[in-house]
This record gives structure tokens, C-alpha cells and sequence, in this order.
């Protein structure tokens, strides 16, 4: 079977593909699988590594407004078309898979157009542009939330399979986790992530905190200022902008998130789709500070729904300041039974059988 996977810009668009590419490794035999990128993504840089056939084609974002960029992205736009139908005649591919980005656009199209079997999975609570014009073409649309099936325009196509997530997150355990990390069972650990670009105003927020919090000794902090704003933080810590204690590390980025999202008592972050599910699929308890700098406020949707089934409480940025999340955090610490029953509410959402439904629907779609 010949398997064309797309999807970029983004993390939250890229890992659900390479998710949905090992499961299918592993499932169909024998397998040619293509992943087709942007040209200057990150998805580039991170594909390749895993060692699939990566070809990059041209992309750029449409904006509302008519600008003098306009134009070019629309050459880019037509040229990355051009370059997507080369490749699918070229490939010939059994099915085409996309994940989002203006990358899965071009490829998911013209596959729907040609009459090759399409599919696209959308990660958010409510769906991005481009699976939201993808919806009315491909055969199959996959969701990981529930409710995300009223915003389609086919409701008929729509199946919920949950979120891919990479199966360290079900290889990984609590207890292994905390031992691997050096925390022992009288500590809580909280750990602040920000996304896969790290997130400045929640550095900020928790880097002015820490200092409130320097007691309880047995209360522990991982700090993840994402790469691009390490150097500043570091810097602002050694000029005594901030005051950071021994129970605080910092961090610029983590390889082995499932490790970390296990160990913690507690997670602060942003809520992108990918990384409120590796949350729920770690069954970490979670303050979730949705970024209000996104697309149809996705972020937002997506905490929401944390908060609706009891996994997560939600803070909006506007309301969020140090002395919020001071008295958030001490409150969780004087009673982890709050903690708890959110960890409770996570076990009930089983992401484990989520590449097993996708490659059900890859399944149906080729027989």
C-alpha cells in the first residue's frame, strides 16, 4: 500500500502525523509511505529525523487583507499546487492523509479531486481553515473531541478516534516517571510548559512567582521556557529580574515530555490539541492558560472542554497575574485531593485505542 501523509506549520499539525505514520508502519505491510511538507517548516527539520521520505512543496498563508503580499502567496499558492499534483502522480498513492496546515491543503485537494481515497484529521475542539474547506471534499474526517462533530458541514463523514499521541505515552508510569526524575513521594512537582515555541507571558507570570513560593521545600518546579526564550530568561535571572530558588529548574526544551507529563503533581501550559491530550494521556492534573493569540480563539475551545469534563481548571490570560496563580498553586498543594480527582476525570478519556480506530478508518478506506 502507497500512503501519502501531510501536515505542517506547527507541532500540533506535524506529531499526530508521524503518530499516524509509526501506527501504519507497523499495521500495513507491505507499506510506501511519503510525507509531504513545506518547503521552509519546521516540519523540515523534524520529519526527516524519523527517518520517513520527506519532499517539501511551496506554502504560504493567504492573509484577509490585500496587501503587497498577497500576490506572492497567491504564486505560492498555484505553485505548491502544481507541485502537489506532480507528486500524486508521480507517487500514486492507495490514500491521502492530512493533519492540518496549509501544507495538507494543496495535497488533500487535489487527491479529493482526482478520486484518490482522502482522509483529514483535525486536533482541535473547533476546526482550523483548512480542514474546514478540506471537510467538504475527502471521504472521512476524523476528530479528537466529540463535539467538534457539529461544526462540519457533513456530520455523515465525521468519526471521532480521539488524538494520535505517540505510544511512550502509554509505555510510561507514573512511579517510573518520578524515580527516573529524582522526586521523591513526599514532593509536588509542578511543571510549566509552554508549548512547542514556549510562551512569554506565562514565563513571565511563573519566573515572578517563583519567589512567593520558595517554601514548602517539598514543593518542586520544572520550568520549560521553550528554546527561543531560554537565553532571555537565564539572562534575566542572572541580572536578579527574577528571584528563582533551589527548588525551581529551568529547562529550554524537553525531549522526553511523557517522562516529565507523568512525574507532575501538577502542569501548567498553553492548549494546543497536542499537548491537552498528551496531558489527559498522561492523566496529569493541569492549570491550562489557553493562548488568546490563535485562530478562531481554538485554544480557548479546547480548555473549555479540559474544564467541562473535570480534567483541568482554566485561567484566561487577561485574568491571569502572579498572585492568581501563587494562590492556584498553594491552594492544589494544601489539598491534593483536587488533584486528584482531576487525575480521576483524565482516566476516564482512553486516548490508547486511538491510532487503532485511524488505522480502522485508513482500512476501510483502501478495501
Amino acid at each position: 500500500m502507497r500512503v501519502l501523509i501531510t501536515g505542517g506549520g506547527t507541532g500540533g499539525h506535524i506529531y499526530p502525523a508521524l503518530a499516524i505514520a509509526e501506527r501504519l508502519k507497523k499495521e500495513f505491510r507491505p507499506l510506501e509511505l511519503m510525507y509531504v511538507g513545506s518547503k521552509n517548516g519546521m516540519e523540515k527539520e523534524i520529519v526527516p529525523k524519523k527517518g520517513l521520505n520527506y519532499v517539501g512543496i511551496d506554502v504560504a498563508p493567504l492573509n484577509k487583507k490585500l496587501s503587497k503580499k498577497t500576490f506572492s502567496a497567491l504564486v505560492a499558492l498555484f505553485k505548491g499546487l502544481w507541485q502537489a499534483n506532480g507528486i500524486i502522480k508521480r507517487f500514486k498513492p492507495d490514500v491521502i492523509i492530512g493533519t492540518g496546515g496549509y501544507v495538507a491543503g494543496s495535497l488533500v485537494m487535489i487527491g479529493a479531486l482526482r478520486g484518490i481515497p482522502t482522509a483529514i484529521h483535525e486536533q482541535n475542539a473547533y476546526p482550523g481553515l483548512t480542514n474546514r474547506i478540506l471537510s467538504r471534499f475527502v471521504d472521512t474526517i476524523m476528530v479528537s473531541f466529540e463535539d467538534s462533530k457539529v461544526h462540519f458541514k457533513h456530520p455523515e463523514r465525521v468519526v471521532y478516534t480521539g488524538m494520535p499521541i505517540v505510544d511512550a505515552y502509554f509505555n510510561t508510569n507514573r512511579e517510573q516517571a518520578r524515580m527516573k526524575l529524582g522526586i521523591a513521594n513526599n514532593e509536588m512537582l509542578v511543571l510549566t510548559v509552554g508549548g512547542s515555541n514556549g510562551a512569554m507571558k506565562l514565563n513571565h507570570i511563573m519566573l515572578s512567582s517563583y519567589a512567593k513560593m520558595a517554601e514548602p521545600k517539598n514543593l518542586k518546579f520544572i520550568h520549560v521556557s521553550g528554546t527561543r526564550y531560554y537565553p532571555y530568561v537565564m539572562e534575566d535571572i542572572e541580572n536578579k529580574l527574577y528571584t528563582v530558588g533551589d527548588n525551581v529548574k529551568i529547562i529550554g526544551y524537553l525531549k522526553d515530555m511523557p517522562t516529565y507529563l507523568y512525574a507532575a503533581d501538577l502542569v501548567i501550559s498553553r492548549a494546543g490539541a497536542s499537548t491537552i491530550n498528551e496531558i489527559i494521556a498522561s492523566k496529569a492534573p493541569s492549570v491550562i492558560v489557553p493562548s488568546p493569540n490563535v485562530a478562531n480563539n481554538h485554544q480557548l475551545l479546547n480548555a473549555q472542554l479540559m474544564d467541562k469534563y473535570g480534567m483541568g481548571v482554566v485561567i484566561k490570560e487577561e485574568d491571569l497575574n502572579e498572585e492568581l496563580m501563587v494562590h492556584t498553586i498553594m491552594d492544589f498543594y494544601k489539598d491534593q485531593s483536587k488533584l486528584s480527582i482531576m487525575r480521576q476525570n483524565c482516566e476516564k478519556m482512553d486516548l490508547s485505542k486511538t491510532l487503532d480506530s485511524i488505522a480502522m478508518v485508513i482500512r476501510r478506506l483502501t478495501d
